[in-house]
């Protein structure tokens, strides 16, 4: 089993450096997160986003202001909250995150286009069995 496992672990270091990780791992923390963020409609507020990305708002307020210099969003009053406010996207941060999400898109499309019908669904049921797995691990071990 150890041979097994180290076997794994250098498949995801392998995984971890391949080009499209640099593409992938933005939509994970910073600016595209939060983007992104704002492209799904999933978070719309500081603290949302801050809780969603589990960042800080103090990092949620930079990565805001860097984004706001770049034209990406504009910040408007909350309507029932004058206290608050709510992030939008520009149309340069439409843009620009629609061009990311294209890109991954097409990468994954000829991706699975080049392994196969009968692979990809392989591939995505094995990807499915790992989460459901690593999910119980993490409940059994924060519960």
């Amino acid at each position: 089993m150890n041979t097994l496992k180290d076997t794994f672990l250098k498949q995801l270091q392998t995984i971890s450096k391949l080009h499209m990780m640099k593409s992938l791992t933005p939509f994970l923390y910073g600016e595209d997160a939060l983007l992104l963020k704002l492209f799904l409609k999933e978070a719309t507020s500081p603290k949302t986003i801050a809780d969603t990305l589990n960042i800080t708002k103090g990092r949620v307020t930079a990565i805001m202001s860097s984004l706001r210099k770049k034209g990406f969003i504009e910040l408007k009053k909350n309507q029932l909250d004058g206290r608050s406010v709510e992030l939008n996207l520009t149309l340069e941060g439409t843009t620009y995150i629609q061009n990311k999400l294209d890109f991954i898109d097409n990468y994954f499309e000829t991706l699975l286009s080049h392994i196969g019908l009968t692979q990809s669904k392989a591939l995505v049921e094995m990807l499915n069995n790992l989460l459901i797995s690593i999910r119980k691990i993490e409940e059994n071990n924060n519960g």
